[in-house]
């Protein structure tokens, strides 16, 4: 045997014909035995090759001294050796022409500088092979649709039977996939593949990602994403994810940043590596979630039925309490609902009086003697609605349940609309569940996995995803800027006057006698701004000055703040800047940051002092067509200050988006210098919108 001339193709590895398995063992209390077990338990079809010099047979299975002694080349060979005979095992496997090596084997780059030298030699010798590799540090794979559980999870031995099905999930957790395939098992959710990726030295989740894209027996995908290698190559696989319709979901671990080192800048302070993965995900059409077990469940239930015309949904349920707790949930999380159709309530008003025929809908609230039939209809009469595209059916204990299930199925199987079934009986319905799991049908046990599953029908109807980048402002050529480091105020309004974003007319003073011919000249009021190097709160430090009227207003705030610049920077000259001031209005902030792997990020949002405490903020990655930034006005709480709340006439919106637009564009010109930049207040009034102060950080 020699190497292959070519790597082995993703369809292969994630569905291998061929198995050799390194230390294979019949003992289930160790790894290579275990695995082995769960290889013939679940009936795996591929040739598995024992490799163990001490046995000639294993559980029944012809055992090989070595990889060197296999009869032909096997697609995939799992490795869990110790470190130090690591690079031996995947020479060996090389020269053996396997296709991929799974590497169990943690403490590598995950550990300690050694253990990161020792991973990327193992890199070096399998790419010099053609050979590919999964981990180090992981647990392997589980791919139903091969009946391949090539992991050592005690999950696989608990579950039984395997169910198969359209679900694949990737994780950078080993743990979590045998979490998520109990919870899969559980809830009937139908898998395609599961793989955990460890350490990701070779093989990464983007390949893992386009490999089940690529899958005819995969339908929704499932990511838990601790961090990305190449966000753009990401970006573009879910993009061709949603082109194929396949949904991606995805659970990131890192929302918080406690200790952030960017404090220096608000911009900093409200985005971050996790906010630009929420931009990505929202851009390419990705459902993120906050919780691994409703991601798989929701996946199942994805995969089992169609896609909604619509995301208003039609509720079923056995308690009034329930259905009251149910419509208050639906409202405050923005999942549309509404009431059903004429037609639909003329039919429930058969059973149930005018005023119990609501969505939701409470069973239990007929009118005569309980009869089967009375339920029958009322699910027929939901599901039909032709208002709804989704209905639900939230079973609690209640009377003629069997019956009920069965009907819930039969109108599940027609396929012509999406149905949930919410089975919320603990142990009371085990029976029941049994027969869901025959029927095929997917399940969810809490509510609260409900309005999550609801949220994912809405989100993927109302995607946006950004297929195009737009188009240069005409005109607009970006201007040389040699400045680095931190950019005081008039630096950075130089540059935003160089991108004909509007700044108020401005004259900067070293003494108080300038200060004055500055004002005479603009005219009062007028507004006085201390200049200090690498301040960013400076009304905090008393160096800002508003609405000063005349010229004895403006000598006692030019010694106020000249005061406070000698406190705040005592070695520095008095530079105070007299601008021109701008009517009322409102204020935002706008900002770009660069993120690593993600490109610049522009921060849309409510601005002034106050802008880290109110949190209203919007990220798009940058640059934004004026249409964008409308969007991402219209998102924030704020939006009808904007756009004339409470009669008020509405504010230059236009104006103020032509304007953002031709600053994000800074971001991209900037490319690896930028760190971050800032505007705040963004001023956007009746009669125009104006950048009223700006700093930034340039490399």
């Amino acid at each position: 045997m020699s190497k292959r001339k070519e790597p082995i193709g993703m369809d292969r590895v994630i569905m291998p014909t061929s198995l050799a398995l390194i230390g294979a063992s019949e003992d289930y209390a160790k790894f290579g035995g275990r695995i082995l077990h769960h290889l013939l338990e679940h009936g795996y079809a591929g040739r598995i090759f024992p490799i163990n010099p001490k046995r000639d047979e294993v559980l029944g299975l012809t055992c090989y001294p070595s990889v060197a002694d296999l009869p032909e080349p096997a697609d995939m060979a799992l490795v869990a050796v110790p470190a130090k005979a690591l690079e031996a095992t995947v020479d060996a496997c090389g020269q053996a022409g396997i296709g991929a090596c799974v590497i169990v084997t943690a403490q590598l780059g995950e550990f300690s500088a050694e253990g990161a030298a020792l991973e990327a030699r193992i890199v070096e010798i399998a790419r010099s092979h053609n050979m590919r590799l999964i981990g180090p540090n992981c647990m392997g794979m589980i791919v139903p649709q091969a009946d391949l559980a090539l992991s050592s999870t005690p999950t696989l031995r608990y579950a039984g039977k395997m169910r198969k099905g359209g679900v694949a999930f990737v994780s950078q957790s080993g743990a979590m996939m045998g979490t998520l395939f109990l919870q899969s098992h559980d809830h009937g959710v139908g898998l395609s593949g599961m793989v955990s990726i460890g350490n990701q030295a070779d093989l990464e989740l983007c390949d893992f990602l386009e490999g089940f894209i690529d899958d005819p027996k995969t339908n929704v995908i499932c990511l838990y994403v601790e961090g990305l290698k190449s966000p753009e190559r990401f970006r573009n696989l879910c993009q061709r994810a949603l082109t194929v319709g396949k949904p991606v979901l995805v659970v990131k671990a890192g929302r918080t940043e406690a200790g952030s080192h960017l404090a220096k800048s608000h911009t900093a302070s409200l985005a971050g590596s996790f906010s630009a993965f929420e931009t990505l995900c929202r851009e390419c059409g990705v459902r993120l979630m906050d919780d691994p077990d409703a991601m798989i469940v929701a996946a199942g239930v994805l995969d089992a039925n169609p896609l909604p015309r619509s995301g208003r949904t039609g509720i079923i349920c056995a308690s009034g309490g329930g259905a009251a707790i149910m419509a208050d949930h639906m409202e405050l999380r923005d999942l549309p609902a509404g009431p059903f159709a004429a037609v639909t309530r003329d039919r429930l008003e058969q059973d149930y009086p005018a005023s119990h025929a609501n969505n939701p809908l409470d069973l239990g609230g007929h009118k005569g003697g309980l009869e089967f039939g009375i339920f029958e209809r009322a699910i027929d009469a939901v599901h039909e609605d032709p208002e709804t595209g989704v209905t639900v059916y939230v079973m609690t204990p209640q009377p003629l349940m069997p019956q009920t299930l069965a009907h819930v199925i039969s109108v599940w199987k027609r396929q012509d609309k999406p149905l949930v079934l919410v089975m919320n009986m603990s142990r009371f319905g085990a029976d029941l569940r049994d027969q869901a799991f025959e029927a095929g049908i997917p399940f969810l046990t809490r509510t609260d996995d409900l309005y999550r599953l609801l949220a994912v029908y809405r989100d993927l109807l109302l995607a946006r995803p950004r297929l195009n980048a737009p188009a240069r402002p005409a005109g607009l050529i970006a201007p040389s800027i040699p400045a680095a480091g931190f950019l005081t105020e008039p630096e950075a309004k130089a540059i935003l006057s160089g991108y004909g974003v509007p700044i108020p007319a401005a004259t900067l003073t070293a003494d108080v006698e300038e200060a004055v011919r500055a004002a005479a000249t603009s005219g009062y009021p007028v507004v006085l701004k201390g200049v200090v190097a690498d301040v960013v709160h400076k009304s905090d430090l008393g160096l800002v000055k508003v609405g000063i009227a005349d010229e004895a207003a403006l000598r006692i705030a030019f010694a106020q703040i000249a005061e406070a610049i000698a406190e705040a920077a005592p070695a520095p000259p008095v530079q105070i800047d007299v601008q021109q001031m701008i009517g009322p209005g409102v204020e935002l902030i706008v900002g770009l940051i660069g993120e690593p792997g993600f490109g610049p990020q522009l921060v849309l949002g409510a601005g002034g002092i106050h802008v880290e405490l109110l949190r209203d903020v919007v990220q798009h990655s940058a640059p934004v067509s004026p249409a964008e930034v409308r969007d991402m006005l219209e998102s924030l709480r704020i939006w009808p200050l904007l756009d004339g709340a409470r009669g008020q006439k509405p504010l230059a919106v236009d104006a103020a988006c032509e304007a953002i637009a031709r600053l994000s564009w800074l971001g991209a010109d900037l490319g690896d210098r930028l760190t971050d930049f800032e505007v705040n207040p963004f001023r956007i009034t009746k009669d125009g919108a104006y950048a009223l102060d700006g700093r930034g950080t340039l490399g």
